[in-house]
């Protein structure tokens, strides 16, 4: 579940336990499928060896890191998104953002998509920031930037269905009103 401390303002999302539960059993079905082609015989494959190799040897590992990763992220269960007094915090995955104090952003606004609404936001120095992201997070933060998109772009239903980019602008709005500018659509 997720939750939101209202008693100081503070924003604080929990990851999704029934998203990453869909997850393992997905992993645990890839695993048995995995095992099926191993022992079970294939008269209907027009070359067994392949099935075997690619769908057997090969799905085991893939199986074995889905399930051992989200019973990780399970027991973990860290805070996804967390907007308060500090700062801004994006742990939806592993390529999120972190954390980012308000001193070090310029802006905050809403960006509108076709199927989602995300909360961006934009670095006072984009390079001194991104050079204390890991090499993932810079990646992903320059692949946004060369779209045409904020550094920092926050989806809600990675990490929640409840809360929305609005819930997560309402909290920006608490702490540092004056970094919100205007919602934006891009033109497609």
């Amino acid at each position: 579940m997720s939750k939101e401390n209202t008693a100081d303002g503070k924003l604080s999302i929990t990851a999704n336990v029934v998203l990453l539960g869909s997850y393992l059993f997905m992993g645990v079905c890839l695993l048995a499928g995995a095992i099926l082609v191993l022992t079970q015989p294939l008269p209907f494959a027009e070359n067994p060896v392949i099935m075997k190799v690619g769908m057997g040897y090969v799905m085991i590992p893939v199986s074995l890191f889905i399930i051992c990763s989200n019973i990780a992220k399970i027991v973990r269960r860290r805070n996804a998104i967390v907007i308060d007094e500090n700062g801004i915090t994006d742990n939806t995955d592993s390529m999120g953002s972190g954390f980012t104090p308000w001193d070090q952003i310029s802006e905050v606004f809403l960006l509108r998509l076709k199927d989602d609404t995300y909360l961006c936001a934009v670095p006072e120095d984009y390079d001194s920031w991104a050079s204390t992201r890991s090499r993932r997070q810079a990646r992903l933060a320059q692949a946004n930037k060369d779209m045409g998109f904020a550094p920092i772009r926050i989806q809600f239903k990675k990490a929640n269905d409840r809360y929305t980019a609005q819930d997560g602008l309402a909290a920006v709005r608490r702490f540092a009103p004056e970094k919100i500018t205007r919602i934006r659509k891009p033109k497609y």
